[in-house]
């Protein structure tokens, strides 16, 4: 059974250097770590499939075997499992025929219960087995009938049957977002870990004994967790497959953009996979201060509405404010680029308008693994910049003439405000959907998505991240909200870093900063928590 409890550490900027040996030369490596992120640091990588950076160490693929020498000579280690000491000897696959001749046993264990049939595999062109066995040359399945395991719910089942056809286990619908194909399985358990540990739930067991070893749920359970497609991430092989996503596009087909998670104040760095003018996908990116490498379904799934119920471009002007108060009233998802241009139009209609930020939703409690659980994403920027909560306007609603919502649907969040909302006289929306706020404004203007802009935002760590846009916005002709709300204020930003720029002059711990300053993992500001 895998030690569910031996999480590894993983090196960092600050972690001491100790010299080792690999394959008789001396090398500096981090010294807190195990060996083969130890190596991994200095650019040697060692095939693995069983192990993930943020998951217990489980050490049952043997993959990663080196060789290290001991009182009783060289012996075979596994090295996820083995800790990095001063002045040990490690031998490689480069210096070790031993070591190369035990990799190629293992990862022939691996096959002789596991198709080859990569060019049919949901997961070929990401799957960890397929690229081990590639680079080794071993491109042949020993799978046989008599090489069969037990199979989904039936003890008796066998991968195949004497006329050769596939009895269970093919599709198994592990519930409403996640198929297990499980002669594709190789019992790494990552999926397993995931869950317990990770996720906090056992709805994914292991069953069965050694070779007849596999994947279910619990009996009279599905797997329906928040967090549930992360397993589908974690799966090394084309075991698990998301339901929304198979067989919908070949992975070398897409292309990627690394942006931010705009759904909640956490900012879950994500990957923003597309083609043919089209989202297919949203992949979790690696931060390990933010969302390590999870996702929930929430943040994953929001792209299927992205290019649904859009607003079109229409021609932007500045519209009559009149002579009473205004509220300019930012929504969740605003970037602070959107925030700056808010507050310009502040002050270029003077002490009569008043800037508000937020939602009418509700703050739950964070999770723990990759939400907050506020669904604010710029709430930190909003502070930085002077804005009030949006549950101050609301209560002086009454007080203002005219309203103008930049990415905020407070009509759709509390349905129970409109009675209030509806007595301003003038209400401008400055939205990419047609929602229940555009449907109620006497002026909607649409603009892009925050998927289809360049910025930035505050995370609730205090730390300044950045978005890319990623190019799948269906009307060319649409603008960001920065240049739609400097052009009512009067200078329209030509670019984003215009706008950030501007946010600089409002919010001094921005000052002096440039996109190149801020690292794909972000950049954390004075104050932070990380």
């Amino acid at each position: 059974m895998s030690n569910y409890y031996n999480m590894p550490k993983l090196p960092t900027e600050n972690s001491p250097k100790v010299e080792i040996f690999v394959d008789d030369k001396p090398v500096m490596v981090p010294g807190d770590t195990n060996l083969l992120e130890a190596l991994k640091a200095v650019g040697i990588e060692t095939p693995h499939v069983c192990y993930h950076p943020y998951l217990p160490v489980s050490g049952n693929c043997r993959q990663c075997l080196v060789e290290q020498e001991g009182p009783r000579g060289r012996m075979l280690v596994i090295a996820c499992y083995t800790p990095v000491s001063p002045g040990m000897k490690i031998y490689t696959p480069a210096s070790s025929a031993r070591v190369k001749n035990a990799r190629k046993a293992t990862q022939e264990f691996m096959l002789v219960n596991h198709p080859l049939d990569c060019p049919i595999c949901d997961k070929a062109g990401e799957c960890t087995l397929q690229e081990n066995y590639m680079e080794a040359g071993q491109n042949e399945s020993r799978m046989r009938p008599e090489y069969g395991k037990n199979y989904h719910g039936n003890p008796a089942h066998q991968f195949v049957d004497a006329k050769g056809q596939l009895r269970g286990g093919k599709h198994v619908d592990l519930g409403p977002r996640v198929l297990l194909d499980e002669e594709r399985c190789v019992q790494c358990d990552r999926c397993v870990r995931f869950m317990r540990t990770i996720a906090g739930s056992e709805q994914l067991q292991l069953a069965g004994r050694a070779d007849h070893t596999y994947i279910t749920t619990f009996p009279g359970e599905k797997l329906d967790h928040e967090y549930d497609l992360c397993v589908t991430d974690v799966c090394p092989v084309g075991a698990m497959t998301a339901k929304y996503f198979r067989f919908q596009k070949r992975v070398w087909l897409l292309s990627h953009t690394p942006t931010i998670s705009m759904d909640d104040s956490l900012g879950a760095n994500i990957w923003l996979d597309y083609a043919d003018g089209h989202i297919y996908r949203v992949m979790p990116r690696c931060n390990p201060v933010v969302n390590r490498s999870w996702l929930s379904n929430t943040s994953r799934l929001a792209f299927q509405q992205f290019d649904k119920n859009r607003l079109p471009a229409m021609e932007v002007h500045t519209p009559a404010f009149g002579n009473g108060k205004v509220a300019l009233v930012a929504g969740g998802t605003c970037t602070l680029e959107d925030l700056a241009a808010i507050r310009m139009l502040k002050e270029t209609l003077g002490d009569r308008a008043e800037i508000f930020g937020g939602s009418l939703l509700k703050v739950n409690a964070p999770d723990g693994i990759a939400k907050s659980g506020d669904p604010v994403a710029n709430r930190a920027g909003m502070k930085l910049l002077g804005f009030a909560d949006v549950a101050d306007f609301m209560k002086r609603a009454s007080e203002f003439e005219t309203l103008v919502t930049v990415n905020a649907d407070l009509f759709g969040e509390d349905p129970a405000a409109a009675g209030v909302l509806e007595k301003i006289n003038c209400r401008i929306a400055i939205t990419p959907f047609d929602d229940a706020t555009a449907k109620k404004a006497t002026i909607a203007m649409g603009v892009r998505h925050w998927s289809e802009v360049q910025g930035t935002m505050v995370n609730s760590l205090n730390m300044l991240q950045k978005l890319n846009a990623c190019p799948v916005c269906p009307d060319e002709n649409l603008w960001a909200a920065y240049q739609v709300v400097s052009y009512m204020a009067g200078s329209k930003f030509e670019a984003a870093a215009d706008a950030f720029r501007q946010a600089g002059e409002y919010a001094p711990v921005l000052a002096g900063l440039t996109y190149d300053a801020i690292k794909s993992t972000g950049k954390l500001l004075e104050g932070g928590e990380a």
